[in-house]
């Protein structure tokens, strides 16, 4: 079991630190295309679309380090306004929501990646894509943040304290 820990906890800082180096390629690029435009040179066709690309995928890399790290977003207010028994009772209900709604939406996007793949579709831009890998990531991402709700839901744990019991947003 503790190597299966590993290896998910592996996953995790891949998928966030391969989300780090496309945000930072992507600014270097948009960068390197304001320059080339301002110089009154021809950039790639190519940089719009990977930047597409990148804004796709950079928020599916990195959520399930944020779930896990406890900085996904959330609304407090009427959270706040439980406690006690009610407030524990409000984050079992919005964590088994999460967990579904992770479930729901993997679910989904595994068959759009799996469709696509057997059809072949391509995105066709500046280049003609395969679209299954793009499509591939939004399983294995929302899988992993239903596996991370899973995990503080299980824990009895509060998705919003930190260690030393103060709040996320605090």
């Amino acid at each position: 079991m503790k190597a299966l820990a590993r290896l998910h906890l592996g996953l995790l800082h891949v998928m966030a630190w391969l989300a780090g180096v496309l945000m930072t390629v992507m600014m270097i690029s948009i960068v390197t295309d304001v320059v080339l435009r301002n110089t009154g040179n021809q950039s790639s066709a190519h940089i719009f679309t990977f930047n597409e690309y990148f804004l796709f995928l950079i928020p599916l890399l990195g959520a399930p380090m944020l779930v896990r790290e406890k900085g996904h977003i959330y609304v407090e207010a009427l959270l706040m306004q439980f406690r006690g028994r009610a407030r524990r009772l409000m984050n079992t209900l919005i964590l088994i929501a999460c967990v579904v709604t992770c479930v729901v939406l993997a679910w989904f996007g595994g068959e759009i990646a799996v469709t696509d793949f057997v059809r072949n579709e391509l995105d066709i831009r500046s280049l003609d894509m395969p679209r299954w890998p793009l499509m591939a990531v939004m399983p294995l991402s929302f899988v992993l943040m239903a596996v991370e709700f899973g995990r503080y839901l299980v824990r009895g744990e509060d998705p919003y304290e930190r260690a030393d019991g103060s709040h996320v947003g605090h």
